[in-house]
């Protein structure tokens, strides 16, 4: 042990070296009463600040950081803590192993984001969304990070680089981002948030596409597509034909349907706002759900499965799960896509708008441009409030599920009779089962056919030119 008749200075730390003859060697300032003693350490692996202090009489040593990482400074301020932490009854030294044990108990990001969602799946009717953002854009970045190590720059670093291509999403991800901090800190996981007072990502124009009446025609025609399956056509088209959320009309349950009445009842917990709501059924809706439980009860008998058929209207891959929402969005790109690809039949046809200023309508444009014809028809904002099933908190709203029932039952009639109509314009005739409700993956050419009286279970399908019997037919 070495000690100094002054206080150490900076350049005889830049001189020191570790000498193997003397191993270890410490040098000290002159002590302080009531202060300990301050110095460093010198060895083969590195110089480390040190105190020498007593507490309740006995030794005790702390090493308070290394040189050069710390300054001379800074070590001198954070012994000058540890001192007053010794003259409040405190040992510094236990303090920072607790404080050590607990920095590497302390959960990482992705710890943190299972936590949050197993409270969230309890409590938020959209917590897969949630799950699906933090996992994919967020644990992926930094999930091996402690919780509490995570710093505002490094959010805004992620969140910048995912606005670059998706402005919105980027917005929806720190949305939830904020509700993870938020969820960690009332439950004292962390002290604080990195995200105190971020304002927004990126700027957001509300969406406000609305198919026209040309490209209603344009929609009803790229339906017939081969390059979707059966259950996304009628998913988007009853988005369509009912104005309902797609996300909601992909969930259709069995068990909510009734068809002899034409009734959809949702129980509450169902909707975005906790509202229950009974949608009238049109002879055409009842007709393409009918169809479709009887494509399922075909694929039902040729599988030779003898388990219990679907819940759901629209079932995804397998019986345990439906078409979601992100699928009915990428079925729709692919419609655009495809089509738009084609600049000769763009102008020639001249039904879509695909100038700058008109994005490439989603699937929720479809419950969007329902509702702006029907408005153009003649349609009340009370009864259009109704049929959306918008947030109202009147008391009839809230516990009269049948309010203006009949009313939304006459206005989606009426919007049904005009989306047959432009079907019977476009196809030649008004059974859109016919051209709807089958697989066709090597149809080239969906051909106009004369007139047709209309059926509720099509006994053949034109495939390729041939006439195909309902059960020879293959549904995927």
């Amino acid at each position: 042990m070495s000690s100094n008749r002054s206080a150490l200075k900076e350049h005889f730390l830049k001189r020191l070296k570790y000498d193997p003859k003397k191993d270890r060697q410490e040098f000290f300032d002159p002590p302080l009463y009531g202060q300990g003693t301050f110095g460093v350490r010198v060895n083969k692996r590195s110089i480390a600040y040190i105190l020498l202090y007593s507490f309740h009489g006995k030794p005790r040593r702390l090493t308070l950081g290394s040189y050069p990482t710390m300054s001379l400074a800074d070590a001198r301020a954070r012994s000058r803590h540890a001192a007053q932490l010794v003259e409040q009854g405190i040992d510094p030294g236990q303090k920072k192993t607790l404080e050590l044990f607990e920095y590497r108990t302390s959960p990482s990001v992705a710890d943190a984001v299972d936590t949050y969602l197993e409270w969230a799946m309890a409590n938020k009717k959209s917590w897969k969304e949630d799950e699906r953002m933090l996992k994919n854009d967020f644990v992926k970045s930094i999930g091996d990070m402690k919780l509490q190590d995570v710093k505002r720059k490094q959010v805004l670093a992620l969140l910048d680089n995912k606005a670059k291509t998706a402005p919105v999403a980027a917005n929806r991800l720190q949305a939830v981002v904020r509700k993870l901090f938020n969820f960690c800190v009332e439950r004292e996981i962390i002290e604080a948030t990195p995200l105190v007072q971020m304002k927004s990502i990126a700027k957001e124009t509300p969406r406000e596409r609305a198919l026209n009446q040309h490209e209603l025609v344009w929609f009803l025609k790229r339906l017939a597509n081969p390059s979707i399956t059966v259950a996304t056509r009628f998913a988007l088209l009853l988005s369509l034909m009912l104005a309902q959320r797609s996300g909601t009309i992909a969930a259709m349950r069995w068990v909510d349907l009734d068809l002899e009445k034409g009734i959809w009842d949702r129980s509450g917990r169902f909707e975005k706002n906790n509202n229950p709501v009974a949608i009238p059924l049109s002879t055409p809706i009842i007709k393409i759900l009918q169809h479709l439980k009887h494509l399922q009860a075909v694929k039902l008998e040729k599988s030779g499965d003898t388990g219990k058929p679907s819940p759901w209207v629209l079932p995804g891959r397998g019986t345990t799960s439906h078409q979601t929402q992100p699928s009915l969005n990428r079925a729709m790109r692919r419609l655009y896509d495809t089509y738009v690809a084609d600049a000769e039949l763009v102008k020639s046809e001249g039904l879509l708008r695909v100038a700058e200023g008109y994005p490439r309508p989603t699937a929720h444009d479809l419950r969007r441009t329902a509702t702006t014809h029907m408005s153009g028809r003649g349609l009340g904002k009370n009864v259009r409030s109704r049929i959306l099933n918008h947030a109202n908190l009147s008391v009839d709203a809230i516990y009269d599920r049948y309010a203006y029932f009949d009313e939304k039952a006459k206005a989606l009639d009426d919007w049904h009779d005009h989306l047959l109509s432009l079907f019977k314009e476009t196809f030649g005739h008004r059974n859109w089962l016919k051209d709807y409700g089958k697989e066709a993956p090597q149809a080239k050419k969906i051909e106009a056919k004369p007139a047709e009286v209309d059926s509720d279970a099509p006994r053949t399908f034109m495939i390729g030119g041939k006439e195909i019997p309902l059960s020879e037919l293959r549904i995927d």
